[in-house]
């Protein structure tokens, strides 16, 4: 049965690798101001978010667990950057790591039992489906900056960036079969796991795994009216990460633990089969969209986001004011439910966002950092 669960626990590693992070609502970075001169700028923007369980008991027994009913999923979105720019162009170096998992409530509710060391109470019996998709890479990224047409006496801008990728890793997996306890002290398993692993060994493996990838982003701010401003962001509208000799490993697990013989032992019947192997396969990387309408009169703005990852939708509504110097900034991301507050200071744009006040209690987490200097 453990191993039935693989693909499940996988859930740690996708939860745990990062230390914070940032929420739909901040997942765009603040881009800096047109200079004639150069620019030199940085961004952090990390974010994590799960639906069953609280981020740092992902690793413990679950004793805070509520699952939703139906679809469940766990995001991870990180990127680091840093780079210069001058005039429409702009270069810079990424560090990224995407993943996610999605799957369902039976899936959850057995991996729950196991984490716990329980049993249900038979009769039950567990769907399990799940998949999980983990990427980081180190990249090259270049940029250009597009004007548009005027509207409102205001000239719109398109931003085009591309990214090509090295030093990547990738993990994917999933499991699928069917859990059952008819009774007391008795169970049965039957499922299907697929790992493909960029960092897999075993015996006799051919040539070690090679990888290129590249991704393309679009931006766009559309002044609708003087105080209206539409603006669209795509990362990896279009992508492709393609590898060489990538170990996958299938198998197919069975065991009938569910009957006794005639002297009243229990029978045991385990299956195990599968193959590892090297292919060549293709994969892109997940695509985030988001569009925000924002409203500004006088000090006061307001803006209204929906943006989508992974097969997740995320609305935001967001807030901010002007005083003197400062901007404060918040909002309230309704997905996941969680909330930020950021400050924007000359340079310096801040701004944090958790679901709950404890951190350590807190399903979605997240930072956004962007500063930047024009020399």
């Amino acid at each position: 049965m453990r191993r039935a669960f693989l693909l499940l626990i996988t859930m740690r590693s996708l939860l745990l690798t990062g230390a914070l992070a940032c929420g739909g609502a901040c997942a765009q970075t603040t881009d800096a101001p047109a200079a004639d001169g150069w620019t030199v700028y940085s961004d952090v923007s990390l974010w994590q978010a799960s639906d069953a369980v609280p981020i740092s008991q992902i690793d413990a027994t679950w004793s805070d667990y509520s699952p939703r009913a139906g679809r469940n999923t766990a995001l991870m979105r990180n990127r680091v950057a840093a780079g210069v720019g001058k005039e429409r162009w702009r270069l810079g170096l990424e560090l990224r790591q995407d993943a996610f998992l999605t799957t369902d409530r039976a899936s959850l509710d057995a991996y729950s039992l196991y984490q716990q060391k329980r049993k249900p109470a038979p009769p039950a019996s567990f769907a399990l489906q799940a998949r999980y998709f983990s990427w980081q890479a180190q990249g090259l990224r270049l940029g250009y900056t597009f004007d548009g047409p005027r509207i409102g006496g205001r000239t719109a801008s398109i931003a085009l960036s591309g990214a090509v990728y090295g030093r990547q890793r990738l993990r994917e997996r999933s499991v699928q079969g069917t859990l059952a306890y008819p009774q007391a002290d008795t169970f049965g398993f039957a499922a299907t796991h697929s790992d493909a692993n960029s960092r897999m060994t075993y015996p006799f493996m051919g040539d070690a795994p090679g990888a290129s990838g590249a991704g393309l982003s679009l931006a766009a701010t559309l002044p609708l009216a003087p105080a209206w401003t539409l603006r669209v962001h795509a990362d990896d509208l279009a992508s492709r990460l393609r590898w060489k000799n990538l170990p996958v490993n299938t198998e197919s697990l069975a065991s009938d633990v569910t009957s006794y013989d005639e002297n009243g032992y229990v029978n045991y019947a385990p299956l195990l089969s599968g193959r590892k192997q090297q292919v060549n396969r293709s994969f892109r990387i997940p695509r985030y969209t988001a569009a925000v309408l924002d409203y500004r009169n006088g000090d006061w703005g307001a803006g209204v986001q929906v943006a989508r990852y992974a097969g997740e939708t995320m609305p935001t509504l967001s807030l901010s004011r002007r005083v003197g110097s400062l901007t404060l900034l918040g909002n309230v991301e309704t997905r996941f439910g969680s909330a930020g507050i950021g400050i924007e200071a000359g340079n310096l744009r801040l701004m944090l966002q958790s679901d709950r006040f404890k951190i350590d209690e807190a399903k979605a987490r997240s930072l956004q950092l962007h500063y930047h200097v024009v020399l």
